[in-house]
């Protein structure tokens, strides 16, 4: 009796034990695994391999959860702040704390807890795209490009093709000469990932997936546990290619101090994270459709005054629809016309106009129409409408109809903050 009490305690005690650790790993914070559950977020940086100083020359926040799969590129470029209390580029992180500090700095700036990282550098990517036979993706233009200080050539043919893990880093690390369009080479980066994920969905439910990760675990700086990257593959071979949904921070590049950067935005950062990540639903400048249209009096102050304010608030992440000068130089303030009784998306833009000294009046469609009526003797709005829609008009060259906008901004003589 007394040994069998003995054993029942024994196996009572590991019982508790193997629970204990079991909740641990699943729900603990800190150092717990990977939920096969709740919504995860892990931060992936490729590192360049250029000099001694290691630096991340893509960072990516993915975010599984039960719809399917988020990824957010944020530009190597974007301003921070280091715990020093020093500004620099996020892509300098890495160097200065490794990891850790870049997962501190990026939480940060989304206000989003990142419990998870993968590193991953030039020659880990390379063998990981042989692994799974390459990627196939159709290269809109040739991409050529040659840097002596990284010794560094690309030269990729235009036309569909499979690229192998040296051409897929070609195509990865490429940046247009005469701009460096760090932006542009964030979309084409989004395109492959998209063209990866529909060739990871071929493999689904093969031993190769697990020969894959145990040959991708040798060749990353990981802080998962090998069984958590077996648990990212599981949720994520129950997704489909077009479950795979892609972003990039908002923001804008600046120069200081000679330095280029890209400074996020952090209302519209706040307002894409909840809405991108959370699911809920947020207005952001990016939901305004703005038509900018010239009718300032002043022949000085009007040259280019439609262009310039449209590249401002795109900058601010509104949709620019169209600018072009309005039907007469003869108004005397500035309007900011609602097409659709939507006051909210207004404020947002009067807002934004605030900031750039534009001193606009916000009126309805019908009191604009019914003030140009006494004012000038005609319905200026119906004048808008058939000039926009019988003149190729910038950015698209063509004609648009009022209706594909939110609001009609028109520059007028109260602006003059502008010069030519």
């Amino acid at each position: 009796m007394r040994n069998k009490l003995l054993l029942a305690i024994v196996f009572g005690v590991l019982g508790l034990g193997a629970l204990t650790v079991y909740f641990w790993y699943q729900e603990g914070t800190g150092s717990r695994g990977l939920s096969v559950q709740r919504p995860e977020h892990v931060l992936v940086l490729g590192l360049d391999a250029v000099g001694e100083v290691r630096r991340t020359d893509s960072i990516l926040v993915v975010r599984v959860d039960a719809d399917g799969v988020k990824v957010l590129a944020i530009p190597r470029d974007t301003q921070v702040k280091f715990p020093d209390g020093t500004l620099g580029k996020l892509n300098a992180a890495y160097a200065r704390g490794g990891p850790e500090l870049t997962r501190q700095l990026v939480s940060g700036l989304l206000g989003v807890e990142i419990p998870w990282h993968v590193v991953v550098d030039y020659e880990g990517f390379i063998k990981f795209i042989d692994a799974i036979g390459g990627v196939t993706l159709t290269i809109e233009r040739p991409m050529r490009y040659t840097d002596t200080k990284q010794d560094l050539v690309i030269d990729l043919p235009a036309g569909t093709q499979t690229l192998d893990g040296r051409k897929a880093l070609d195509y990865w690390r490429y940046r247009d000469r005469e701009t460096g369009e760090d932006l542009g080479r964030l979309r084409r980066q989004q395109k492959f990932l998209k063209a990866l994920a529909g060739k990871l969905a071929a493999l689904r439910g093969t031993d190769r997936v697990k020969a894959l990760i145990e040959a991708l675990y040798r060749d990353v700086e990981t802080n998962l546990a090998l069984i958590d990257l077996y648990r990212l593959a599981e949720r994520l071979q129950r997704f489909d290619p077009d479950d795979v949904e892609f972003a990039v921070l908002p923001g804008r590049p600046v120069y200081e101090n000679g330095l280029s950067y890209f400074v996020a935005d952090p209302v519209e950062t706040a307002a894409l994270v909840a809405e991108f990540f959370e699911g809920r639903e947020v207005l952001t400048n990016r939901d305004v459709r703005v038509i900018v249209l010239n009718g300032h009096p002043d022949p000085e102050a009007r040259q280019g005054l439609a262009r310039r304010m449209s590249e401002r608030l795109r900058e601010r992440g509104f949709q620019i629809v169209a600018y072009w000068n309005a039907d007469r130089f003869d108004y005397p303030r500035s309007y900011v016309i609602d097409l659709h009784n939507n006051p909210e998306k207004a404020q947002r833009l009067l807002s934004a106009l605030s900031d750039l000294n534009v001193p606009a009046t916000p009126l309805t469609a019908e009191a604009f129409a019914a003030e140009t009526q006494s004012a000038f003797g005609e319905d200026r709005l119906e004048a808008i409408k058939r000039l926009l829609l019988t003149t190729a008009v910038p950015p698209g060259n063509r004609g648009v109809e009022l209706t594909e906008a939110d609001l009609v901004l028109i520059l007028g003589g109260d602006y003059r903050q502008e010069a030519p």
